[in-house]
């Protein structure tokens, strides 16, 4: 490492790679003991925008969520939602955010690269801050033509992530199942045609090569995709039970998708600045160098004037607190958990009542570990004013104790066997409070709490949203409940929590009704022009309790955002087998089974 760039003089020339050199062995070449370099500025890259761009999404989302007067978004009220001022607003900023990302991305493979090819020796450190200073330059000046040309460059160099994303996209999915897959892909196509003709303009053979180069990468990085599948598959039939093989697995491959992107990306987007370093004109020539602005970061770093040290100070205060958000948010969830462009949603009936006794801490542990969406558990009120889960008012069929729980305070409450009834290996479980089920599921999965109050006892309502409170949990929690008053006090006290009318019908007043989010009804009742009211009014639409293959297929047809079930497990398999492509099917059962 040395302290200067060595760079020529603008009349000496460079030295270069042999021109007898495989195209493929120059650009590989280019990594030569720099990869973990390179791998670690974009890991720094990834996590400062990632730590902006969280809270200003989740910010973003909640306000124009607010001002457009809806509960969720989905297709039927995307056009309601992004007309929206506020909305189109947070859009704008998002995109010059990850427009900054893009320029400084863009800027420092452009420098690396060329530096790299021309064997100039170089400082690492001078080398991120020149790329820096280069992107504050252009934001400074709001160049708009250089926000379009990197935007044009990374579409056309990123062919191998747009074809992943719009075959594996939840969104883009969603999308074409609603218009028409074709029109999708045709608009891709259009779009990724139009910005590699512009990138190379007038230049055929180019053309030709990038395409020949993003078929070879597509295949490669796609042998690569299913050897990760195969191993992760391998993994899960040895590590988990068969029962809970699929649906663990249906669980890794979402998470995993969501990384395979950001390696396509990384992957992608440096093969490609290497190979157009060596093979097109677009690469930098030696003029193209600013001399100046390179020479101005070899002098000494220092922090001597009032303003760079305020400045600094601001820069730190604003990390600090939003890396504090940030981990909020992960940590209790984001209203962003709202919309509803994605997957239909599982929720486990009373924690995992099928194979274990409801509305227990065992049942809610298993509804985790099965990989559940949503676990749902009932809750009741003890004499003394306690929340416990139940969902009998009388404690007979799950006790054997004939008696209301209205009726006893939460010490005789505890005392009683919740578990023996089931099975006996289950003897000795203990009914839980409210606190001790929010102990158990904070931060590992959403829940639907089940509000088992009459009309008379809202007053208990203020108390219940405190305690929700108290564990950070209004992101993480919807309030369904027969009570609709009760839920209209939910929204008095805290508005950011999501609230359910159970229902057999509806009507429009309950279409109309601001304090309600979601409609909760019985499978068997609901119909196609049900669901297309529901989602018209900007709601949601669970449905219960559906446990069989031609009811989740209907529910499925039918486009409801949630199915709740004793059976969660099943549910997963028969929706991924809905969507999922024969090939991964049949690796399921080749390797699972």
């Amino acid at each position: 490492m040395i302290d200067y760039y060595v760079y020529p003089s603008k009349g000496d020339c460079c030295t270069k790679h042999h021109s007898n050199t495989k195209l493929s062995d120059q650009v590989f070449s280019l990594f030569h003991h720099h990869f973990v370099f390179l791998v670690i500025i974009q890991s720094i890259y990834f996590a400062l925008f990632f730590l902006i761009l969280v809270p200003l999404l989740t910010l973003g989302y909640e306000v124009s969520l607010l001002t457009s007067q809806l509960s969720y978004v989905s297709l039927s009220n995307l056009p309601r939602f992004l007309i929206n001022p506020v909305t189109l607003f947070f859009l704008v900023i998002i995109f010059l955010l990850i427009s900054i990302f893009l320029i400084a991305e863009d800027f420092f493979l452009k420098e690396f690269f060329f530096i790299r090819y021309h064997n100039i020796p170089f400082s690492r450190f001078k080398l991120v801050i020149t790329s820096l200073k280069h992107t504050f330059s252009i934001i400074k000046g709001f160049k708009f033509f250089n926000l379009i040309s990197i935007w044009i460059t990374m579409i056309s160099f990123n062919l191998p992530l747009i074809l992943f994303t719009f075959r594996n996209n939840l969104y883009i999915r969603y999308v074409s199942t609603e218009v028409s897959s074709m029109i999708v892909w045709l608009g891709m196509t259009i779009i990724y045609s139009a910005c590699t003709i512009a990138l190379f303009r007038n230049n055929f053979k180019s053309i030709k090569n990038h395409i020949l180069w993003n078929i070879v990468q597509t295949w490669s990085l796609l042998v690569i995709y299913i050897l990760s599948i195969v191993i992760m598959l391998i993994l899960v039939s040895v590590l988990i039970p068969q029962e809970f093989a699929i649906s663990a697995f249906i669980n890794v491959l979402t998470r995993f998708n969501g990384l395979f992107s950001l390696f396509l990306f990384v992957v992608s987007t440096l093969l490609h600045y290497a190979l157009n370093t060596v093979s097109s004109p677009l690469i930098l020539s030696v003029e193209d160098l600013d001399y100046q602005d390179i020479e101005s970061t070899s002098s000494k770093f220092e922090i001597k004037s009032p303003r760079r040290k305020l400045m600094i100070f601001a820069l730190l205060l604003f990390l600090i607190v939003d890396v504090y958000h940030t981990l909020g948010i992960l940590r209790n969830g984001s209203i962003l958990q709202s919309s509803s462009l994605s997957q239909i949603g599982v929720t486990s009936h009373r924690g995992y009542s099928f194979d274990t006794p409801e509305n227990t801490i065992i049942a809610i542990e298993r509804a985790i570990e099965v990989f559940a969406d949503f676990v749902e558990f009932d809750v009741r009120v003890t004499s003394d004013s306690q929340f416990v889960l139940l969902h009998d008012d009388n404690l007979r069929r799950t006790t054997g104790l004939n008696r209301s729980v209205t009726r006893l305070t939460l010490a005789s409450v505890l005392e009683l066997d919740a578990g023996k009834w089931f099975r006996s290996e289950f003897e000795g479980t203990k009914i839980p409070t409210l606190q001790e089920a929010l102990e158990t599921t904070k931060g590992r999965i959403l829940v639907n709490l089940d509000l088992k109050l009459g009309d008379n006892q809202t007053h208990l309502v203020p108390r219940l949203v405190e305690i929700i409170d108290e564990y950070e949990m209004q992101y993480q929690i919807m309030i369904t409940s027969t009570c609709l008053p009760c839920l209209r006090e939910v929204k008095n006290v805290n508005p950011n929590i999501q609230t359910g009318f159970i229902t057999y019908r509806v009507t429009a007043s309950l279409l109309n009704d601001p304090d309600i989010d979601i409609m909760s009804v019985k499978a068997s009742f609901v119909t196609q022009s049900m669901v297309e009211r529901i989602h018209q009014s900007g709601k949601q639409i669970f449905v219960w309790t559906v446990n069989t293959q031609s009811e989740i297929e209907r529910m499925s047809n039918l486009r409801v955002n949630n199915i709740i079930t004793s059976r969660p497990t099943y549910v997963k398999e028969v929706l991924f087998e809905l969507s999922a492509s024969r090939f991964i099917l049949n690796l399921i059962r080749i390797i699972i089974n």
